[in-house]
């Protein structure tokens, strides 16, 4: 009896299960080798995704870090935010970002809360008194200032200048600016903020409403004075790089972005590039300090 010849299909389907075997091995070898798409650490780079989230007064050297570190490195994305030094504060001990920023140390009770934050100084910074461009003052004293800021002094004319009512104008609660101007000057009197001062809740509106309104005044950061308002001295020293880098300049502090313990590897990576010598450019660039070069 002649003998049965084998069936198309059993063909077919035995050739198909040789060729999906032979793709698997040689996908298998070239992952292993770093050839194609391996994300392992000690074969291929992969793409950094992170979210930075916090001060809106170290939000400008975010800004600019991630623009040039994601042109240097094509497919990685960093995602800058701003709301405050306290939700950045939260926001990474919570895992809601990756790198949290502060433009204040971290308060005891944030410590307490949250003690595997490391923080990493990326920026020395001043806080700035500013007024209207128009307005004629050039110097005032911390109690002047601790006069302004409580209610004791609503009238420019006790400070030199004309017969006007002084609009004050603060940050909100839970901002880094607030607090550092608050360490230097409100805690030595134990006094708060006047309640009818202006409240705002970033450095930018804070600049806005003193600049249209010629009876204001108002703190921010260093990095944020312009042409459309006027830094003050205190106690007859300017707010300038080199007098805060000496710490001739009472209100200072050091700009910071937070991990939730050591960094990892890509934390690491954009950290490593915001202290490079490219990276402290960036923060010389958009007016605040050095903290390395």
């Amino acid at each position: 009896m002649p003998m049965e010849k084998p069936h198309t299909s059993r063909r077919f389907l035995s050739r198909t299960v040789v060729a999906t075997l032979l793709i698997a091995v040689i996908t298998a070898s070239l992952l292993g080798s770093g050839c194609i798409g391996n994300k392992d650490a000690g074969t291929q780079e992969h793409a950094i995704e992170l979210r930075v989230t916090g001060s809106t007064t170290v939000l400008p050297i975010v800004d600019e870090c991630a623009r040039v570190f994601m042109e240097n490195n094509p497919g990685d994305k960093i995602y800058p935010s701003g709301g405050g030094s306290s939700l950045g504060v939260k926001a990474v001990a919570d895992g809601i970002a990756d790198i949290g920023t502060a433009s204040r140390d971290l308060k005891d009770s944030e410590k307490a809360s949250y003690p595997d934050l490391v923080t990493h100084g990326i920026a020395k910074d001043g806080v700035a008194i500013v007024i209207h461009p128009s307005n004629r003052v050039s110097d005032l004293t911390i109690e002047q200032l601790q006069g302004i800021y409580t209610g004791k002094i609503t009238n420019w004319k006790d400070v030199g200048y004309e017969d006007a009512e002084i609009m004050v104008v603060s940050r909100e609660e839970g901002s880094g600016t607030r607090d550092c101007f608050e360490q230097v000057v409100l805690a030595p009197t134990k006094e708060e903020i006047t309640a009818n001062a202006i409240i705002q809740d970033s450095n930018g509106k804070t600049r806005t409403t003193v600049a249209g309104n010629k009876d204001a005044i108002g703190f921010l950061s260093l990095g944020y004075v312009n042409s459309d308002i006027r830094a003050v001295s205190l106690d007859d020293t300017e707010p300038t790089i080199e007098n805060i880098r000496s710490g001739d300049y009472a209100i200072s502090r050091t700009l910071w972005m937070i991990t939730d313990g050591a960094p990892d590897a890509d934390e690491q990576a954009f950290l490593d590039f915001v202290l490079s010598e490219n990276g402290q450019e960036i923060v010389s660039d958009v007016r605040f300090i050095p903290v390395s070069g």
